[in-house]
């Protein structure tokens, strides 16, 4: 009798727990937004940076036009996050390339003075999915999970594209919770998660890439 009433309990708990957290979810329209604090700059050793300057290099439509999309998990199902990708990925971009290079980097919606940089990057969410895991926690916590992909393009002055290449983060968690009032920040703290590293490996890819070239901006 006494299990029987424990599980009755620990069952009542789960749904109540789950009932929090759905009303949470279910009460607001989830939103993210860019924040700097969510970015562990990365320290580029001096010895492994790069001469000259970067120029992060992103359409003006992805900088100012954000994802706006339903969560895949039956959790939170009925909502639709909106959140900025694109400027996301263009700051992440330009925080990482600013520490690659010697003399920093700068962004850039044209290619006008792209002659003058020794590089030109061209980052670009291509995908992206995302889920407040409620059924890892049984019901008593969300995890918030994302997955996506950044193409990272190097360009000439000329727009041309020099390499490129996609990179795919799997699937990227952030730290559970119960209850949360910003649910679609929690969702944006791990997509800062995911971004910087894509955009740490990119940059290291960029690295062997400039290293094999002659100095001077990259050309076809």
């Amino acid at each position: 009798m006494r299990q029987s009433c424990a599980r009755h309990g620990a069952s009542r708990r789960a749904l109540l727990a789950a009932a929090l957290v759905l009303t949470a979810l279910g009460g607001c329209a989830p939103m993210a937004t860019y924040n700097p604090a969510y970015v562990v700059p990365p320290v580029t050793p001096d010895a492994d940076k790069l001469e000259g300057k970067a120029l992060i290099y992103t359409l003006k439509a992805d900088d100012d036009t954000p994802f706006v999309g339903a969560p895949t998990s039956f959790t939170g199902g009925g909502t639709k996050l909106t959140i900025p990708l694109g400027l996301i990925a263009r700051e992440i971009g330009y925080t990482v390339f600013n520490d690659l290079f010697r003399q920093g980097a700068a962004k850039s919606n044209t290619l006008d003075t792209a002659a003058g940089y020794r590089v030109v990057v061209h980052p670009k969410v291509v995908s992206f999915s995302y889920e407040y895991n409620q059924l890892k926690n049984l019901g008593f916590a969300i995890t918030p999970t994302v997955v996506l992909s950044v193409d990272v393009a190097l360009l000439d002055a000329k727009g041309q594209a020099l390499t490129q290449r996609r990179y795919d983060s799997g699937t990227v968690e952030g730290p559970a919770y119960m209850i949360s009032g910003a649910p679609g920040e929690e969702i944006g703290k791990v997509a800062h998660k995911a971004i910087l590293d894509l955009m740490q490996r990119a940059a290291l890819d960029v690295r062997e890439v400039v290293r094999k070239t002659p100095a001077g901006p990259m050309s076809l």
